[in-house]
């Protein structure tokens, strides 16, 4: 953060505290901490395009949305993105400036009800969602027998490109059950991507004939 007087170490503890527990990797972290450094107030958003994050810490696009997805899994940041708008982030783990009691008379039964009806309400709309967000998706993902931790960054990958294209699969086709898709597909993503990152390699050498 630009500003010394506005930084909060408990963000850094929590990150770190994080990564001792479940390694989160190096991009992640390289991620978040350019978030914290373009920070003017940690209690504002800060306004960031994917673009311009990779672009400055030599990242590819796809590595920077998987470490925005996996901050947001780990509760270190919340962030809203409308297709061709930068994202509109939000640091977790700062306490909200307290109101005086003279300002203003808090009474708690009303604030302890509202409460209620927002979580009864979110609770509601969520059980009829047809598709998961990434925390219901990676939830999922760790029942399963294939799974690993090593899977998490494909699984997040996994998970943005389904909610990019609609859910739909790579034939264009509705996923109507992505519990039992993710479950069929789950051990073939550590393959698939080593064979995405090896096929280079793997081309084979052609010899020139000699010539007379």
């Amino acid at each position: 953060m630009r500003n010394s007087k506005t930084f909060d170490v408990n963000l850094l503890e929590k990150m770190f505290d994080l990564n001792s527990k479940n390694k989160i990797g190096a991009n992640t972290i390289a991620v978040f901490t350019f978030i914290l450094y373009k920070c003017e107030d940690p209690r504002k958003e800060i306004v960031l395009s994917d673009y311009q994050m990779a672009k400055e810490l030599g990242l590819s696009r796809q590595t920077v949305i998987t470490a925005k997805n996996k901050l947001k899994l780990l509760g270190l940041l919340d962030y809203n993105r409308n297709r061709g708008f930068p994202n509109r982030f939000i640091l977790n783990g700062n306490p909200m400036p307290k109101v005086t009691p003279n300002t203003y008379e808090i009474k708690d039964k009303p604030i302890d009800e509202l409460k209620t009806i927002v979580e009864s309400e979110i609770n509601t709309n969520s059980s009829f969602s047809k598709y998961p967000n990434l925390k219901q998706f990676m939830d999922f993902a760790k029942t399963l027998k294939d799974y690993s931790e090593k899977l998490d960054d494909l699984l997040i990958q996994k998970f943005q490109k389904w909610k990019e294209a609609d859910w739909k699969n790579s034939l264009g086709r509705p996923i109507l059950n992505w519990q039992s898709t993710l479950e069929k597909n789950i051990n073939t993503l550590d393959v698939s991507h080593y064979n995405k990152g090896s096929s280079l390699i793997n081309l084979p050498i052609i010899k020139r004939p000699k010539l007379d």
